[in-house]
């Protein structure tokens, strides 16, 4: 192999591989070697810098019309509008631990800032769990669920109503949906579950 190839071998691996160990990583995250290994190459994917570093822009545009998404990932901390990779990494290992309500519960909290849900966004919730479904029937419904769900019979949906009604979707659209964190490699969500499991 001639110089040349060397060097650019030398620098295909400075820019794939984060400047802090794989190993290190997982110490840090508490997530295994393998899935600390996955999500980096994930992380690569979505344009991360040689440092580790992924820009929020850049995660966001991978999700153009998703608004839950968007919450989900501004709610992830960041420095002057990079995430890190290692920071990530502790996110998912805090993500693992929780329960399919913990889930929930961590979700609305990132919806509405903590708020009841207004119709606004129970119109975005349910655009991001049937996007198939007719925009029109899609206001129609989010219209009529807050006075529907609420306990209290308001206008707005609680922590307590968003959960209950969330639990009562079919098992798979609650996985799928409500459930995961899509920036996750599925592997690593099917092993870090498989793990959580056993580990209850």
């Amino acid at each position: 192999m001639g110089s040349g190839a060397s060097a650019q071998k030398q620098q295909s691996l400075e820019v794939h591989y984060p400047k802090q160990s794989i190993a290190e990583i997982s110490r840090q995250s508490k997530l295994s070697f393998v899935a600390v290994l996955r999500e980096w190459q994930r992380w690569v994917e979505l344009g991360c810098d040689e440092e580790g570093n992924l820009a929020v822009s850049s995660l966001r545009a991978h999700y153009p019309s998703d608004a839950i998404m968007h919450r989900v990932i501004d709610s992830i901390p960041a420095l002057e509008g990079q995430i890190s990779f290692t920071d990530f990494c502790r996110i998912l290992y805090i993500w693992q631990t929780m329960v399919m309500e913990e889930r929930l519960q961590t979700l609305f909290q990132i919806l509405n800032n903590g708020d009841p849900l207004t119709t606004d966004v129970v119109a975005q919730i349910i655009r991001a769990i049937r996007p198939e479904d007719d925009v029109e029937q899609i206001k129609m419904i989010a219209a009529h669920m807050p006075s529907s769900l609420s306990c209290l019979g308001t206008s707005v949906i609680d922590e307590e109503d968003f959960v209950a009604w969330a639990k009562c979707l079919p098992a798979e659209e609650l996985h799928s949906k409500l459930g995961t964190f899509t920036i996750i490699d599925e592997r690593v969500m099917a092993a870090m579950e498989e793990q959580h499991a056993k580990n209850q």
